[in-house]
């Protein structure tokens, strides 16, 4: 399976490069968002008269991937974009739309995916976080666990229990949070490596009427295409890209000997990556707006993880015992990458739950036919 990007796709991550290339050194990542959004860069798939482009789930992946083989908040950028955002514009109210969408996309206004908690794991409907009716609007009481970039966040797309369930996957509902809201308390959560986790507790939250987005009580079946985008991995991808990276550069400046010993090594672990690379595009080539393939999702989310690991797990092993590390770069930055690395068994979808969906496909390979 291979995948290079269009003409159109490479002329747009031409100006995607050509606009960070004029970012000052000192330019925060909130900033470095804003700037791209003055340009419809960070939501390109949305509609024109929302802040978009008008183009395709693809253009958007050339883009996110990019901005993570930069070095720009792409984690923050995807969960806004994607996750929160184009839940808002396909199941959000007219006014939510036109309120929220366009700041989202002008890199105005980001936001946080307040899904998972501590008792329930990856099972999304094992929540505790209830809303409760309260007049016009709810009180939203609980805790949200793994969240990333709350503290740069104004709003959050949250699951809540609105009603006792008749089975496991009724009674949730979503609402759009304001976590300036009185009784939200924003604390950090240990992480050994990588971005801080934030947890976020809701005591009584008052919740307008019009903050809910989809149906009351049926708003689990809108949660797989929410987080859809993510679970195909380019996250995992642009790590692997970024760390593969500094290994060939690492590897070329090696005297001749283990450069030499290493040239197949290194050439596996750029096998392995393009593979991942091309699944995740495939996984978005089959997509419909939130509509996605949840086995070709799988896939990506699956090989994505396992190809940075594999670079992460060489670089620890073979390459920094021998690297002297002349410019004082390389070292720090792929310890990083060891450090980071194992987390992504367990983190965003563990790769057990992947591979259950996955054997759970019958012919096994279809996706792929």
């Amino acid at each position: 399976m291979r995948f290079t990007l269009d003409d159109s796709q490479t002329a747009l991550v031409a100006e995607l490069d050509h606009l960070i290339d004029t970012f000052d050194d000192g330019l925060g990542p909130l900033d470095q968002l804003a700037r791209l959004g003055d340009h419809r860069l960070l939501a390109v798939h949305y509609p024109a008269g929302l802040g978009g482009r008008d183009r395709t789930l693809a253009d958007h992946a050339a883009i996110c991937e990019r901005m993570g083989e930069r070095g720009l908040p792409d984690v923050a950028h995807l969960i806004t974009v994607q996750a929160v955002g184009c839940t808002i514009l396909h199941h959000g109210t007219e006014h939510q739309r036109a309120t929220l969408l366009p700041r989202i996309a002008g890199g105005r206004l980001l936001a946080s995916l307040l899904l998972s908690e501590k008792d329930a794991g990856s099972d999304l409907t094992g929540i505790a976080t209830t809303a409760e009716p309260d007049g016009d609007g709810w009180r939203l009481t609980g805790v949200k666990s793994w969240s990333l970039f709350t503290e740069w966040s104004s709003i959050a797309l949250c699951s809540a229990r609105t009603r006792p369930r008749e089975h496991r996957y009724d009674g949730i509902s979503l609402f759009l949070v304001d976590l300036a809201a009185p009784g939200v308390t924003i604390s950090p959560e240990f992480r050994a490596s990588g971005t801080p986790y934030r947890t976020v507790t809701f005591d009584a939250v008052p919740v307008r009427g019009d903050a809910l987005v989809g149906p009351p009580h049926r708003g689990f079946p809108l949660l797989p295409a929410a987080i859809g985008f993510e679970r195909m991995g380019f996250d995992y991808l642009t790590r692997a890209v970024r760390w593969l990276a500094t290994v060939e550069r690492e590897v070329r400046r090696l005297p001749a000997d283990p450069r030499s010993a290493f040239a197949s090594q290194v050439a596996r672990l750029r096998f392995q990556v393009a593979n991942a690379r091309a699944t995740a595009y495939h996984a978005v080539g089959t997509a419909d707006g939130l509509d996605m393939d949840e086995i070709a999702v799988a896939y990506a989310k699956l090989t994505c993880g396992l190809a940075a690991q594999a670079v992460a797990r060489w670089a620890g092993t073979e390459l920094l015992p021998v690297l002297r590390d002349e410019d004082g770069t390389a070292v720090p930055a792929l310890r990083a990458a060891v450090a980071e690395a194992p987390e992504f068994t367990v983190s965003g979808g563990a790769q057990d739950l992947q591979l259950d969906l996955i054997a759970n496909e019958f012919p096994i390979g279809g996706t792929f036919r």
